[in-house]
């Protein structure tokens, strides 16, 4: 990064281990640099990537309780280990073998199945709850919210301030999600957080169309829909109905 903040005060911002006040400033200085604002999306991206790799090794039950007997077996007498605790070390090297190439194997090739961009939603909204903080930039003002990913995007995403429609605009955050850069808009409903996420539909053609498709994950409902080139997802503990309104509010504003 070009600027004079260090790639481990970013990480402790990641990580949550820097105070109140530093981190009050570090999020003012993301405002402004987007070197470090794009740094924090790859970081973000990164860790959720290998969370999602799947390389944690879980023995079968068979091998826990050999290990279990292992570890608990008699010492033998000084001198050359007795036939148990020649069983116990083989079976200890054996499980340390398959661990290691479980791990070898789980970096060629990757899993089967990643995340797919639902469960990326869900995930996205609920660490936006988490961390008490949602929005980078925090406003009700859609001519601050929008310039404010001047710079930290390809694209322009349409900020739509709905407050006299029941959804109060509450800020913006940069975000990662289908291996992008996206723009999340965090809106309110109520005492409901709602998370929209738009970025353009080329990025992740998916045949969706204007007409929002509901599901739910994780006791979140989901909407999605593609309008004007641009994909959106809805996501909130707030009801479909309410997600609904708020599309139909953004497609009549747009």
């Amino acid at each position: 990064m070009s600027c004079p903040h260090t790639e481990q005060e970013l990480t402790a911002y990641l990580d949550g281990e820097l105070e109140l006040t530093s981190a009050l400033t570090f999020e003012r200085h993301l405002e402004e640099c987007t070197d470090c604002a794009r740094a924090l999306a790859a970081q973000r991206a990164l860790r959720e990537a290998i969370g999602a790799a799947g390389l944690r090794y879980r023995p079968t039950p068979a091998q826990t309780r050999r290990l279990r007997r292992a570890a608990t077996a008699e010492p033998a007498a000084p001198g050359w280990p007795s036939w148990r605790g020649l069983q116990a070390i083989a079976a200890i090297a054996g499980l340390l073998l398959v661990a290691v190439a479980s791990w070898s194997l789980g970096r060629v090739w990757p899993p089967r199945s990643a995340p797919d961009l639902a469960e990326q939603v869900v995930s996205s909204h609920v660490r936006s709850l988490l961390a008490g903080h949602p929005a980078d930039v925090a406003s009700t003002d859609q001519h601050t919210v929008k310039p404010w990913f001047t710079g930290k995007l390809d694209y322009s995403p349409t900020v739509v301030d709905l407050a006299e429609k029941g959804f109060p605009l509450a800020g913006g955050r940069l975000d990662y999600l289908g291996n992008h850069p996206v723009a999340a808009l965090i809106y309110r409903a109520d005492r409901h957080v709602i998370n929209l996420f738009t970025w353009p539909a080329a990025y992740t053609p998916d045949g969706s169309g204007p007409e929002p498709a509901a599901s739910t994950r994780q006791g979140f409902h989901i909407l999605h829909w593609t309008q004007g080139g641009m994909t959106w997802w809805a996501v909130s503990d707030a009801s479909e109905d309410r997600l609904r309104e708020l599309a139909r509010r953004l497609g009549a504003a747009n």
